[in-house]
């Protein structure tokens, strides 16, 4: 008697489960990230988000300053705030210039096509800001994003978003400036920078 055996070859696969931007607010309502270190989501993946230093709170602080002193009614200045890029991305820049409405976004998140400008204050997270959110806004179609990086006393600014990339790269240290195209507004290294 000749016995069969089969043979079932098992692959050994990993998938990523994605959460969605309506799924991470259900989370949050229910209380999930209470009592958890601050998070944001970014293309389906909840992040941990780096404690904030009363060193990065004093260049977000100084940066919005400027922009709503220069800007006044022109735009809506949002401070560690959410936007939604797409149905899995619902990052929280340190500031975002967007768009002016007089209901400041009140029914819904602001989406890309009202972001004029992103900006992360770069202090623990440079290599992330540098990569995987440099690629997600650029993919997203921000027109301007900016790194302010204290500890070199230096300011990357990126423009021009084409297939996902962007096309030019300057970088400014204290005494530099350049325009936020958006306004033709000149702004210096040290309107940024402590």
């Amino acid at each position: 008697m000749t016995t069969a055996t089969h043979s079932y070859e098992q692959k050994a696969t990993c998938e990523k489960f994605l959460i969605s931007v309506d799924d991470y607010h259900r989370m949050g309502e229910i209380g999930i990230f209470d009592d958890q270190p601050r998070v944001e989501l970014i293309d389906g993946e909840i992040l941990v988000r780096s404690p904030i230093s009363p060193y990065h709170n004093s260049h977000v602080d100084k940066a919005a300053k400027f922009f709503i002193l220069k800007l006044g009614e022109q735009a809506n200045i949002r401070t560690q705030g959410s936007v939604r890029l797409d149905n899995f991305s619902e990052p929280e820049p340190d500031i975002t210039i967007l768009k002016f409405r007089e209901d400041f976004y009140r029914d819904q998140q602001p989406g890309p096509d009202d972001i004029l400008l992103m900006i992360e204050v770069s202090l623990e997270t440079l290599a992330k800001d540098r990569t995987l959110k440099l690629d997600k806004y650029a993919r997203s179609g921000i027109p301007e994003y900016w790194i302010v990086i204290p500890e070199e006393e230096i300011v990357e600014v990126y423009r021009r978003p084409k297939d996902g990339a962007y096309q030019e790269k300057n970088t400014y240290g204290k005494g530099d400036s350049w325009r936020f195209e958006a306004f033709g507004l000149e702004v210096k290294g040290s309107d940024l920078l402590i």
